[in-house]
């Protein structure tokens, strides 16, 4: 079967896709994943996470075929959406980074301090829980996608229906309301 889409050009495969045919998509599948994903290793160099972006490139093309403008360049266009999955997790390993070297500068400190530090992050924790769930209800759904299940704002935006500008904004505002409510600006 998959040898009757062995000429069709990439326009045509995506006019079947976006009709729903699964073949066409399994076919564009198995004739790009290697390339991308050696195009994703080579600039991330770590293999889980080029499988992962490259998988969720395929996931957004699949998902998002009803909304895609037509593309003859249905190449082209994967590897945009590869290049800002890219960015979107390196931009979340920043994030991890951060938070993790704030916990470990924290947690090297004096015994009677880390008790402190324990007691103060639990009330810290509590204010957060406090503000997050004042925001309004789309700007609380993206902070809460974006903090608590890592979702890259590609991601938030198809889950949400909303565009990635959108889904920036809430973030930014959800940042700045915990940062003026909480009074810390290092903790995001």
């Amino acid at each position: 079967m998959k040898e009757s889409f062995a000429n069709a050009t990439d326009s045509e495969l995506f006019q079947l896709i976006t009709a729903g045919n699964l073949k066409a998509f399994e076919f564009i599948y198995d004739k790009y994943f290697i390339s991308l994903l050696n195009i994703a290793y080579k600039r991330m160099g770590n293999r889980e996470d080029a499988l992962e972006v490259v998988q969720d490139v395929f996931v957004r093309l699949y998902n998002n075929r009803n909304r895609i403008e037509h593309t003859s360049h249905l190449l082209a266009y994967m590897h945009t959406l590869l290049k800002n999955g890219m960015i979107d997790r390196y931009r979340q390993k920043l994030v991890q980074e951060k938070q993790q070297h704030v916990i470990r500068e924290l947690m090297q400190g004096e015994p009677a301090v880390q008790n402190n530090i324990s007691i103060d992050s639990k009330q810290l924790e509590e204010r957060i829980h406090r503000v997050v769930n004042n925001l309004p209800d789309k700007c609380r759904e993206a902070f809460l996608l974006s903090r608590l299940q890592l979702l890259s704002h590609q991601a938030i935006a198809d889950r949400m229906n909303i565009s990635v500008s959108t889904v920036e904004k809430h973030i930014v505002k959800a940042l700045h309301t915990l940062r003026k409510q909480l009074g810390i600006s290092w903790l995001f």
